[in-house]
């Protein structure tokens, strides 16, 4: 029973953010549309070096056209703070995380003002979505959705295995067989993919919530003890207006 509930939660966190977010910039567009005159998108974005906020900057709101005007209200380095999602929600705008994530704080109001956060690890990515949901095309949207996070508590070193994480499963489940992407202080360090993923020196195949494990990191040797490990998989969503 505990497992079900333990599931069944899992579910809910993972659904949140992405379908149930009520300020879609899809839905947003669709409302503006009813009116006359240039319509307004805004954006918040957050990026991990600032050489990435200005870029994206840059090239969103040269998107602009006689019919939407893309807005950015606020941008920054660092993670998704509680104050960004605030300017979000009372501005109806869309969050742009590029490799950087929300803290906790942040996420409790994305959710319950229903905000459209997207992360995005790839500039044309984030370029791409934004022009084709101003102009209107519909189609087939590959989102991340993350489906897991695990909390490093320590690391050891062995000359088998190489840098071993001492992991706790804080949110979802962690799965061996999915992409994943180290966190430091809510800036993403490096994406790849496991190496092991062990419970009691035995290899299993996922992980989930309160539950410890050792994580080994493939290509990679520099986690460090407070690191998040989150563990993703790519979704198709189909567009809606």
């Amino acid at each position: 029973a505990k497992d079900v509930a333990q599931q069944r939660e899992t579910k809910r966190r993972e659904s949140r953010l992405v379908a149930s977010a009520t300020n879609r910039m899809e839905d947003i567009l669709a409302q503006m549309g009813k009116g006359e005159g240039q319509q307004v998108l805004n954006l918040v974005i957050k990026a991990d070096v600032q050489g990435s906020v200005e870029a994206l900057k840059q090239s969103l709101v040269a998107l602009s056209n006689d019919d939407i005007r893309i807005n950015v209200i606020h941008s920054g380095v660092g993670g998704i703070t509680e104050s960004d999602a605030n300017s979000a929600a009372a501005s109806k705008a869309t969050v742009i995380g590029f490799n950087v994530r929300a803290d906790a704080s942040a996420r409790k109001i994305v959710e319950s003002n229903g905000i459209d956060l997207r992360y995005f690890s790839i500039i044309y990515d984030v370029i791409d979505q934004v022009k084709q949901v101003a102009s209107g095309l519909l189609g087939v949207e590959i989102r991340e959705e993350i489906i897991g996070i695990a909390q490093v508590r320590d690391v050891f070193r062995s000359s088998k295995f190489g840098a071993v994480a001492g992991c706790m499963i804080i949110e979802g489940v962690v799965k061996r067989s999915k992409p994943i992407r180290v966190l430091r202080d809510s800036v993403v360090v490096f994406e790849g993919e496991l190496e092991s993923l062990r419970r009691f020196k035995e290899n299993v195949d996922e992980v989930r919530n309160g539950t410890e494990c050792g994580i080994g990191v493939k290509a990679y040797n520099d986690v460090k003890a407070g690191d998040q490990i989150e563990c993703f998989e790519r979704i198709e969503v189909a567009r809606t207006l």
